[in-house]
C-alpha cells in the first residue's frame, strides 16, 4: 500500500504571491489592531495617590519594630 504524502503537489495553498498578499494582509491587521489596544490601555492622566504607599508603610513598620527591640533588649540587659 503506497502512502500519501500530505505535501503533495496538487496543493498550491501556500504558495505564491496569494499567500504573500494575505500574509502582507493580516500583517496589517494585526498592526492595527496592536495600536488600537495601546491607546485604549494608556490612561489620559495620572491618577493621584491617595495614602501612603506599600513602600512607606512597609518602611514605618520596620523602623517601629527595630525601635521596640531596642527598648525590650535594654530593659532586658537592666534587670
Amino acid at each position: 500500500m503506497q502512502k500519501q504524502s500530505i505535501f503533495d503537489d496538487e496543493v498550491h495553498g501556500l504558495d505564491g504571491p496569494d499567500y504573500v498578499a494575505l500574509v502582507i494582509e493580516w500583517d496589517g491587521i494585526a498592526d492595527d489592531l496592536e495600536n488600537q489596544n495601546s491607546q485604549a490601555a494608556m490612561p489620559s492622566a495620572p491618577k493621584a495617590v491617595v495614602g501612603p504607599s506599600l513602600t512607606t508603610l512597609g518602611t514605618v513598620v520596620g523602623a517601629l519594630g527595630v525601635l521596640l527591640l531596642a527598648v525590650w533588649g535594654i530593659h532586658r540587659l537592666r534587670a
